[in-house]
């Protein structure tokens, strides 16, 4: 394996903790970023932009992959050379996939409906609202402390958000995960595919409503549009690749 150093966007709800299990196969836990033994304060670790940006130059200095829940514009406050990685997923399954997190996990959210939950008047904007597309559209203009800054996604938001896209330079469908490991492994010399899967979804659980379906994804249009996209350049590097 190289020396390359790593930087994994990790979009919640969309595959992250079974692709965490693969890096943590083939880097050790001494080496991934945040780990208990040096961030005592874990919730920090995991959602503070300033506690990575803060971290002390020797620690950097030890750390191979970069995990947690940070935009993508963490990557660029930290000011390294990284190679970015990331999973997204269809919105509506990602968001219908965070409501039963929440129903099971959440005291708040028990026994409520997920058409019920998905109205929480902080969980949505922060959670749900074209979640994918404001991970790559946050800016350090915006001063976000977290991935759960309020962003509103316009036009040209969505478009930075596509034009950050591009840049990363492994990107995933949850649908397609294996392709996404078949890449890490060839290109970098990762071995995968031997751990479980983690959050599979749990069985017996109700059908959701067509119409909720839809409501789902035309109130998160923009990032209906920005799946699309990733599917297209998902499907153009595997074009390039095939055709090198």
């Amino acid at each position: 394996m190289t020396g390359r150093r790593f930087f994994f966007i990790h979009v919640m709800k969309t595959g992250g903790g079974t692709l965490l299990r693969e890096i943590l196969a083939n880097f050790g836990r001494q080496v991934v970023y945040p780990f208990a033994r040096h961030d005592p304060d874990m919730r920090a670790a995991n959602f503070s932009i300033a506690y990575l940006t803060g971290l002390p130059e020797k620690r950097r200095a030890r750390i191979r992959v970069f995990t947690g829940h940070f935009p993508f514009v963490a990557v660029e406050l930290l000011g390294m050379r990284l190679t970015t990685i990331t999973i997204l997923r269809d919105p509506v399954e990602r968001t219908i996939s965070y409501l039963r997190h929440c129903k099971h996990h959440h005291e708040r959210h028990r026994g409520l409906a997920l058409e019920e939950i998905y109205e929480d008047p902080f969980f949505y904007p922060c959670f749900i609202e074209n979640h994918q597309a404001k991970m790559f559209a946050l800016t350090a203009e915006d001063e976000p402390e977290t991935y759960m800054h309020v962003l509103d996604i316009d036009h040209d938001r969505l478009e930075l958000a596509k034009a950050n896209l591009e840049r990363v330079d492994v990107l995933g469908t949850q649908d397609r995960f294996d392709e996404l490991l078949g890449e890490l492994a060839q290109r970098f010399g990762w071995r995968c595919g031997g751990v479980a899967n983690k959050n599979v979804g749990r069985g017996g659980e109700a059908r959701v409503p067509a119409s909720f379906r839809r409501r789902i994804a035309e109130d998160n249009a923009a990032d209906m549009e920005f799946f699309e996209h990733a599917r297209m350049l998902c499907e153009r590097r595997r074009v390039v690749k095939v055709a090198s």
